[in-house]
């Protein structure tokens, strides 16, 4: 059976079971409590008070059956408080209580007597001091995971227990600031940076994890140096533009540690330093003025071919039939009836298209070694078509040809009334292209993301 059978399949069983009566489910009760199935019983007659709650005789046998399954649990938990086994007995009592809330709200309400509570609470006190200690000890011998559990244990039964939260909170961030440290102290800067992240987003105010993650930040930093991208098609300017889409991709980049500098930068950061650069910054010039600001890597490209073709406007003459209704003599009866004709007719199919394809090839490399990091051809390609018709009749009467007449299918139809409203508006060449300086920016971040995380760990 495949999925959407079974998904099916499932719905009808639960509508099936969701037409079930109150009266139903009071019958099936009844036969469970003869046969001396109470609890079962109950959930019977708690499904009858759920589609009508105003069933007195699903009120009466849920208050029977009810407080006997209610009595039931409470017993478990009397047998648990004598045994000392407190934990069992402090949840065996929340059951209890949770089975008589769930009984209430269908307008039942069952007996549950003052002593119990107290003497849950007597339970609950013992069991929380168990946990409190547990959790404490193993704190001690670090253990963190298994004392966060104790302590979130404790944050459930009672949120105000002590001091469970603070000690909770230690039990969780210590190994993350621990490992955070550690990591920092190896020079695994974002591996220390997640650490410290998380330590902080549940507790912001733990000991120095806002200053270490910022230390991470500015160590692990990963500076690339943009420079001018080369042009060796015919398509001007085309280079800027994707030099401006990695540069925009690159400065949000969802990685903290890369930052970039582009040419204007370049520039800013050596006048301030009272260094000239004249002409154009290749990349032997780059390197020097990457090392000046910091960078340890350059970015360089070029386009290599760029081709557009712009479409002409083509046009085909199609046939089709236009369907209208006549009235016919019946010389069997000598009644009139309408019957729908077809008439011959001719419609205009137009079909139009815009393309382009760009090579582009990048590198990225280290200032220091001089290694390539990075580098790749890009080859990407977009075309943009429309089709569409024109008819000067009631295009809602139209049909197209088939074989000797009408094609009378309903499909084809339907793709022919769509042609006739599709759009006629090609999308321009120059939108085009820079949907392609945007593929091929894309491409080539996530390529320098995956360089720049196996270098910065």
């Amino acid at each position: 059976m495949n999925r959407f059978l079974l998904i099916v399949s499932v719905l009808i069983l639960v509508m099936m079971a969701s037409c079930h009566s109150s009266k139903h489910y009071y019958k099936v009760g009844t036969k469970q409590e003869n046969a001396g199935l109470v609890i079962e019983s109950s959930e019977s007659y708690y499904l009858a008070l759920q589609r009508k709650r105003t069933n007195v005789d699903a009120q009466i046998a849920m208050k029977r059956t009810g407080q006997l399954t209610l009595n039931g649990l409470l017993n478990d938990f009397s047998k648990q408080k004598n045994i000392a086994d407190y934990r069992a007995a402090v949840y065996s009592y929340q059951k209890a209580v949770n089975y008589r809330d769930r009984i209430q709200s269908v307008g039942v309400s069952l007996l549950l007597s003052d002593f119990y509570e107290k003497d849950y609470q007597e339970c609950k006190t013992v069991f929380l001091k168990e946990l409190y200690d547990e959790g404490n000890s193993l704190l001690k011998e670090k253990k963190y995971a298994e004392a966060e559990k104790k302590f979130e244990e404790i944050k459930r039964l009672d949120p105000t227990y002590k001091d469970a939260g603070d000690l909770g909170d230690i039990a969780y961030l210590e190994p993350l600031y621990q490992q955070g440290l550690q990591s920092l102290e190896q020079g695994n800067y974002r591996s220390a940076y997640v650490s410290f992240d998380k330590a902080l987003k549940r507790k912001s105010t733990y000991k120095d994890v806002a200053t270490l993650k910022q230390q991470c930040l500015e160590r692990g930093k990963y500076t690339i140096a943009l420079i001018d991208f080369k042009n060796s098609s015919n398509a001007r300017g085309l280079e800027l533009k994707i030099a401006a889409h990695i540069l925009e991709d690159l400065a949000h980049s969802d990685d903290p540690f890369i930052n970039v500098v582009d040419r204007d930068n370049l520039q800013t950061i050596l006048a301030e330093q009272k260094l000239q650069m004249s002409g154009v910054i290749d990349e032997n010039s780059a390197v020097v003025a990457g090392e000046l600001v910091g960078a340890k890597a350059i970015l360089t490209g070029t386009v290599l071919s760029f081709s557009e073709v712009k479409g002409t406007l083509r046009t085909k003459e199609r046939d089709g039939f236009v369907a209208y209704q006549e009235r016919v003599l019946n010389r069997t009866d000598g009644k009139y009836y309408m019957q729908t004709l077809y008439r011959p007719v001719k419609y205009k199919e137009f079909y139009n298209s815009n393309s382009c394809r760009v090579s582009f090839q990048y590198r990225l490399t280290d200032i220091k070694t001089g290694e390539i990091i990075a580098t790749e051809i890009i080859e990407k390609s977009i075309e943009d078509e429309v089709i569409y018709g024109r008819f000067d009749g009631d295009v809602k009467s139209l049909w197209p040809a088939g074989q000797g007449g009408p094609n009378l299918s309903i499909v084809d139809r339907m793709t022919l009334q769509s042609m006739m409203d599709a759009r006629r508006e090609l999308t321009p060449i120059s939108e085009l292209t820079n949907d392609l300086c945007n593929q091929v920016s894309t491409q080539m971040n996530d390529a320098i993301k995956r360089a720049v995380e196996e270098i910065v760990k």
